[in-house]
């Protein structure tokens, strides 16, 4: 179970920092609040679905040693 929970959280380490480098990342626009009003709904929907993927993978697909 240990190592379960040590392999969730690196996967959402991995989709935090995906998170933070889909939300940094300077996007060419002239238009800052278009690219501001979708840019964050993208992201966050990419780090609920890789989350939600993640736990699902973690706790219900068992993995042979």
């Amino acid at each position: 179970m240990l190592s379960k929970v040590v392999r969730l959280g690196v996967r959402v380490m991995v989709a935090a920092a995906l998170l933070w480098m889909i939300a940094t990342i300077p996007l060419p626009a002239l238009d800052w609040q278009l690219v501001v009003a979708v840019r964050v709904p993208i992201a966050i929907f990419v780090f609920i679905v890789y989350v939600g993927k993640v736990l699902y993978d973690t706790f219900f697909y068992e993995r042979q040693p």
